[in-house]
C-alpha cells in the first residue's frame, strides 16, 4: 500500500472556510486549463465538499455551474437552516448578532447545555446530500482523503474508506454548532479547528513529492472594537488559528490565496465573485505551478 501511495506526485490541499470555498472551484478551473495534473486531493470542511465532488468527477467548470445553480436556487435560499443561521442574504455580523441574541434569550445557551450542538445534524446532512453524491471513496477517480478530529482521543484521523458523505459530514461538523459524527468507534468533528489547511494529513497519508495548498482562511489583520467579552474571545481564537495555519502552510511547496478573507464563512452572497477570486489567485501563480510541475516531472524521469 505504501509503495502505491509514494507514486503520487502532485497533491492539492483544499482548506476550510465556509462560503469562501467556492474560490476552490476557480482555482481548479485554472489548474485544469493549464493541464497541471492533480494526482491526489485532501480537503477539510468545505474543502472536503469540493474535494469529494471533484475527486468523483474532475470537471471544474461543470461542478462550478452545478454548485452555483444550487446555491442560487429557491430551494437553498428558502432552506430552514439558512434562515435560522442568517435571517438575511448579507451576512457576517448577522450570524453573531443572531447567536448573541439567542444566548441572551437563553435558547441557544439552553441547547448547548442540554444537547450535543446548537443545530441538529439533519440540517447539515441535507445540504451535504444535495452537494455530494452518495458514493464511496473507492469510487473516486482521483485519490482523496478527508481529515477529521476524533474528539474522544484528541487524535486527527484521515478518512480514506467508506462513505464519502459520512466523511464530509464529519469534516464539516463544527464543534458546538453541529453534533459530532459517530464512525467506527470514533466521535468525529471538523479538523479545521486545529488545522484549516490540512497539509500534515496530506504528507502523512500520500507522501507526495509536491503540495499545492489553497488557503481561504479569514483575515485577522484588522482589529474590530472589542466592546464585549465575546469580541475578545473571537479575536484571540482567530489569532491562534492564524498562527497554527502559518506553521502548516510553511510545509507546502506552493500556496494559493484567493482574496476572499473578508467574506464571512456563512455569507452566500456574491457567489460569482468568490469563484472569480479563485481564478485570479491561481492565474497569479501559473508560472510557479508550471515550474513546480516541470521540476517534479523531471525528477521522476
Amino acid at each position: 500500500m505504501t509503495s502505491m501511495l509514494k507514486k503520487q506526485r502532485n497533491c492539492l490541499v483544499l482548506g476550510g472556510g465556509g462560503a469562501r470555498g467556492l474560490s476552490h472551484l476557480g482555482v481548479l478551473q485554472v489548474i485544469e486549463r493549464e493541464e497541471i495534473p492533480v494526482d491526489c486531493l485532501v480537503g477539510t470542511s468545505v474543502g472536503a465538499v469540493v474535494g469529494a465532488v471533484y475527486a468523483l468527477d474532475p470537471d471544474a467548470v461543470g461542478i462550478t455551474r452545478r454548485a452555483l445553480a444550487y446555491l442560487k436556487s429557491a430551494a437553498f435560499k428558502n432552506d430552514t437552516f439558512k434562515k435560522v443561521l442568517l435571517k438575511s442574504e448579507n451576512s457576517g455580523t448577522n450570524f453573531f448578532k443572531n447567536l448573541l441574541s439567542g444566548i441572551q434569550k437563553s435558547y441557544i445557551f439552553s441547547n448547548l447545555l442540554r444537547k450535543p450542538s446548537i443545530f441538529p445534524s439533519g440540517h447539515l446532512e441535507s445540504v451535504i446530500a444535495d452537494l455530494v453524491p452518495d458514493k464511496r471513496f473507492e469510487d473516486t477517480r482521483v485519490p482523496f482523503a478527508v481529515p477529521a478530529l476524533d474528539i474522544r482521543t484528541g487524535r486527527e484521523v484521515v478518512l480514506t474508506r467508506g462513505s464519502l458523505r459520512r466523511a464530509v459530514l464529519a469534516s464539516c461538523s463544527l464543534p458546538g454548532f453541529f453534533p459530532p459524527v459517530e464512525l467506527d468507534g470514533m466521535l468525529l468533528a471538523d479538523a479545521g479547528v486545529i488545522g484549516p489547511v490540512p497539509i500534515h494529513s496530506a504528507m502523512a497519508h500520500f507522501e507526495p513529492s509536491s503540495i499545492v495548498a489553497v488557503d481561504i482562511t479569514s483575515q485577522v489583520d484588522h482589529c474590530p472594537p472589542l466592546t464585549r467579552g465575546i469580541d475578545a474571545i473571537l479575536r484571540v481564537e482567530a489569532i491562534a488559528g492564524k498562527r497554527l495555519n502559518e506553521i502548516e502552510l510553511s510545509r507546502a511547496d506552493l500556496v494559493i490565496r484567493p482574496q476572499v478573507g473578508k467574506q464571512f464563512w456563512s455569507d452566500f452572497s456574491n457567489l460569482d465573485s468568490i469563484v472569480a477570486e479563485g481564478v485570479i489567485a491561481a492565474e497569479e501563480k501559473v508560472l510557479a505551478l508550471r515550474s513546480l510541475f516541470q521540476k517534479k516531472k523531471l525528477s521522476f524521469l
